[in-house]
């Protein structure tokens, strides 16, 4: 149900802006801007996308599990479509997405959600008791 919302909301919020914003700018100026926010997109998705590959490198080279840059890569990928989707409602959703602090947030929220949410199905699944005694060498 939600998905067949924003399949239909979406696009309706898209032609409103799109009306309004050519009723006051014009209708050539609103497609240039529209083309125009789509490139500049691309160049910093790709900018980004470079950054974010090096630190999953560099993560990785270090031994260490690289979750948070590649949560920001998905996310970069999902601003990217947004850029490319012609629209100014997706545009400025696409480049939140794209500025460091609030795709770092995103992605610290994504997987603290996660590993809550799979800490809590541990302890379910995993409910056995197994008893016994602990001595301490000295």
């Amino acid at each position: 149900m939600k998905v067949l919302l924003m399949l239909l909301g979406v696009p309706l919020l898209e032609i409103l802006v799109f009306v309004q914003v050519g009723g006051k700018i014009g209708a050539l100026w609103t497609v240039l801007l529209t083309v125009s926010t789509a490139l500049f997109g691309l160049i910093l998705v790709k900018t980004q996308g470079i950054r974010t590959l090096s630190h999953v490198r560099e993560e990785l080279s270090q031994g260490q599990l690289p979750a948070t840059a590649v949560v920001e890569g998905i996310i970069l990928l999902v601003s990217g479509a947004m850029l490319l989707t012609p629209g100014f409602v997706t545009d400025s959703i696409g480049l939140l997405g794209l500025l460091p602090f609030v795709r770092k947030a995103i992605a610290e929220s994504v997987l603290k959600g996660m590993i809550v949410r799979q800490t809590a199905q541990g302890f379910t699944a995993n409910s056995q008791i197994i008893e016994g005694q602990f001595d301490r060498e000295k």
